[in-house]
């Protein structure tokens, strides 16, 4: 967008800010709220389970009271005799019975935690009474419930809460824990109930301002409060029964954390307001937005503040620069507050101090490419290469072979073509690649067996552009200076591949190679910054580039493709002779034309003196 400087900044850092802020806010509000809300129902449920074990834990200890007291063989005795003698004792009898069965009680409860319990024994037809403590049983209105009397045939214990019901009398609230009496032959002779107040579960259903307790039983009964529960909670209750388990849900706007015992088969209700757990977080939420907003707020201030602090000297740096002419490149800008502002003034001033010449490299430069252009079209053939075809093409005809008569002229007319065509500066590598397999097939027909050469190019790297006759000289090296004093067979290599990285020439040869002091030499030459076109002719003695020479071609290369372009020379991996490679990085893909011809891998290859393009 065609903005201000400082309004970029403006709009950038705000945008920024924002995002960072929003994301803040939004990560703490699903990950860290929704953690803590998870954190505070896990506790919540924890504590209804607790309660829950406390509960059971209570029921057990009033009911091992009973069980103490059924287990006395002191007991069954007195129990067995009245009901084989039911007849009414003598006052004294029956004091001397009672005083017996109290001892009996006494002792069993003397050492338990409920010291001050109600304990109540009958008889299996109902005509005896014993009563421990106070006379406030709730044994018949126990048994008036339809599956009670059931349970204790089946030796079940039967809980019986008489909260909430109509106590005439001022008869207090009461929890009675009945079991049936029988021998170990499985003979009932009576009944026991052992009952206590709501003190002690009061005391474990107290937890503070979290919420209220409710105790249901497994026919829906409420065990706990003493005090009458309304409808609503009734109903609320009865929305989500419990079959086991434990776990929570809403109610209105309550929400209800359960858990079932087991043991008892009690469910234990913890009744919350979602209010009160959820008001904290919510409250939470906001002041985090309101925090969030105020920082960020304050965040695009500064940056606004700060960016006119930046902006103003570089306003007045540029300034200085427009004042810049070719006879005066000095600038007359002064800041001494910001550090940053002078280094880049400095700065300014060395581009301005080296911009002739820059200037005077480029004129150079391409004076350089344009006499290495010269260079090349000079070198492109040379004489020996004529001579050696014309004589070939002499042999054939005398041979009696005018089909290779033919097609060496056809090879010979193309490579002229393609080598004077001074309009073509810049060509597909696959043109390059079939003069290159013309000037083989050519030496073939000299060499005959001696010559092997491969040509191989992925279809991707056929449309590669590159500078006109940058690959054939390396080829044309080969042919003329690798295989001096060399055996037969000669091998000549082509390989062109494109990948992610970019594209890669590699260009083996099987004759002597070069020494690693002349790559030394040809390499440190090539890191040279100030690189020209006049470059020396190599030592005979080494393979050389004929006409052009190895560096006068490297340049031609680096010119066009400048930083992307790299240049090896290396031993081959075939352990003897040189591999020439050629590579230009993963930018230089821009001047690959796709040809999507879906054959094969392969524009082109060629085997053993053949070269073919697949159809």
């Amino acid at each position: 967008m065609n903005l201000k400087f400082s309004t970029k900044l403006y709009v950038v850092f705000s945008v920024i800010i924002i995002f960072a802020a929003a994301s803040f806010s939004l990560f703490i509000r699903v990950h860290i709220f929704k953690k803590m809300e998870e954190d505070v129902i896990y506790n919540n449920l924890q504590l209804c389970i607790k309660v829950s074990e406390n509960v059971d834990t209570y029921i057990e200890k009033l009911d091992d009271i009973a069980k103490k007291l059924i287990s006395d063989p002191r007991l069954l005795k007195i129990m067995r005799e009245v009901k084989s003698n039911p007849k009414t004792l003598s006052d004294y009898g029956e004091l001397k019975r009672d005083r017996e069965i109290s001892a009996i009680v006494s002792n069993a409860i003397t050492l338990t935690s409920f010291p001050h319990v109600n304990v109540y024994l009958y008889s299996k037809d109902g005509t005896y009474v014993y009563v421990y403590n106070q006379d406030k049983s709730n044994f018949q209105a126990a048994l008036a419930i339809e599956d009670n009397y059931g349970k204790l045939e089946k030796k079940r214990l039967v809980v019986y809460a008489d909260n909430g019901k109509d106590t005439p009398g001022g008869k207090e609230s009461s929890i009675s824990f009945i079991r049936a009496i029988f021998d170990v032959s499985a003979n009932q002779y009576g009944y026991i109930e052992v009952q206590s107040d709501y003190k002690k579960l009061d005391e474990i259903c107290n937890i503070n301002h979290i919420g209220s307790v409710i105790l249901m039983n497994e026919r829906g009964d409420i065990v706990y409060p003493f005090e009458p529960v309304s409808g609503e909670v009734r109903e609320e209750v009865g929305e989500k029964p419990a079959n086991g388990g434990s776990g929570f849900f809403s109610a209105g706007k309550q929400l209800y954390f359960y858990a079932v015992s087991d043991n008892s088969g009690i469910t234990t209700y913890i009744r919350c307001p979602e209010d009160t757990i959820r008001s904290p977080m919510k409250l939470l939420q906001h002041t985090t937005v309101i925090f969030f907003v105020c920082v960020t707020a304050a965040a695009i201030l500064m940056v606004i503040i700060f960016s006119g602090l930046l902006v103003r000297p570089l306003k007045e740096l540029r300034n200085s620069v427009l004042e810049i002419t070719y006879e005066n490149m000095g600038l007359s800008f002064h800041d001494s507050y910001h550090n940053e502002i002078v280094e880049l003034k400095d700065a300014f001033q060395k581009i301005l101090d080296d911009l002739k010449r820059s200037v005077r490299r480029e004129i150079e430069s391409n004076k350089a490419e344009a006499e290495a252009r010269l260079s090349a079209l000079q070198a492109q053939i040379s004489p020996h290469f004529i001579h050696n075809v014309l004589y070939s093409i002499s042999i054939a005809a005398k041979e009696g072979r005018p089909s290779d008569v033919q097609a060496m002229c056809k090879q010979l007319s193309d490579m002229l073509r393609y080598t004077v065509n001074s309009n073509a500066h810049m060509v597909e590598l696959k043109e390059e690649i079939k003069c290159i397999a013309n000037y083989l097939a050519l030496q073939k027909q000299y060499y005959e067996d001696f010559l092997q050469y491969d040509i191989a190019v992925e279809e991707a790297a056929g449309g590669i552009r590159i500078p006109r006759l940058s690959v054939l000289p390396f080829v044309e090296n080969a042919i003329q200076h690798a295989f001096e004093g060399k055996k037969p067979p000669y091998r000549i290599e082509v390989y062109a591949k494109v990948s992610e990285e970019g594209w890669t020439i590699e260009i083996r040869d099987n004759g002597k190679g070069f020494s690693k002091g002349k790559i030394k030499e040809i390499m440190d030459r090539l890191a040279e910054d100030d690189l020209g076109v006049e470059i020396e002719a190599k030592n005979e003695e080494e393979p050389g580039m004929g006409g052009m020479g190895i560096l006068n071609t490297v340049l031609r290369l680096r010119i066009f493709f400048q930083s992307r372009f790299d240049f090896e020379i290396k031993e081959n991996d075939l352990g003897e002779g040189s591999a020439v490679y050629l590579r230009v990085c993963r930018l230089g893909l821009a001047a690959v034309k796709k040809e999507e011809t879906g054959k094969g891998n392969w524009l082109a290859k060629g085997r053993h003196g053949s070269w073919r393009r697949e159809e």
